[in-house]
């Protein structure tokens, strides 16, 4: 029976731990929102998705991160391994960080180089069944705030390329590499902050939708 060389099988065993390491460092941290979807406008059509968009200057932009299915209005979205187009990812300065309801705004950051993205949720109808959001033939529903249940706060969905803290006078948010979940609650009259991989029971209430007589037939 042939023995491996010590030489060998140690030469083997640190390929092993260096490929685990690197795997670990390649792994990006997921973040899961389950809830429902309300809109003002009544019954929806049952062929809706909810999808995660970058924001670009305020704006969604139309290609999706990543999308699910809905059930009878209700979701359970995992962002994983999904990373926003390299358009929407930005230099993290100190400064003022778009953030929605976090007081005052402004954040130091602990390093340079990291890049970011923020993403909002809409539901939309995808009326071809391609599972993927088509600006030229999906109808995207306009979505209000990103409310916490019950009223209780609000939160937001960010991404950054590597590991930082944003450190505010408020509070401090260590940001792991991959998506983020920055929350600000409401305890007593004053919000308190917190970062989170995981929000349950958000509500997502749209209202008028865009003008479905512009959209292309499918094909």
């Amino acid at each position: 029976m042939l023995r491996p060389r010590p030489a060998f099988a140690l030469t083997l065993l640190l390929a092993i731990v260096a490929a685990a390491f690197a795997g670990a460092a390649a792994a990006q941290q997921q973040v899961r929102i389950t809830g429902v979807h309300v809109d003002e406008l009544g019954d929806l059509p049952g062929d809706m998705r909810l999808g995660a968009f970058a924001v670009e200057r305020g704006i969604a932009a139309e290609e999706e991160i990543t999308s699910v299915r809905m059930v009878a209005g209700t979701f359970d979205l995992a962002i994983t391994d999904a990373v926003p187009d390299d358009r929407y990812l930005r230099p993290l300065l100190s400064g003022s960080f778009p953030l929605a309801f976090m007081i005052g705004n402004e954040f130091v950051v602990d390093r340079e180089g990291v890049r970011y993205a923020v993403a909002v949720l809409h539901p939309y109808q995808d009326r071809c069944g391609s599972d993927a959001f088509d600006p030229l033939r999906d109808v995207r529903y306009a979505s209000t705030i990103p409310e916490l249940p019950d009223f209780a706060g609000f939160y937001n969905l960010v991404y950054v390329s590597d590991a930082i803290v944003l450190q505010a006078t408020a509070a401090e948010f260590p940001l792991q590499r991959g998506w983020n979940l920055v929350l600000s609650r409401f305890d007593g009259g004053r919000l308190v902050y917190e970062v989170a991989t995981t929000v349950e029971l958000v509500v997502v209430t749209t209202g008028p939708t865009s003008n479905v007589q512009d959209l292309l037939p499918c094909p």
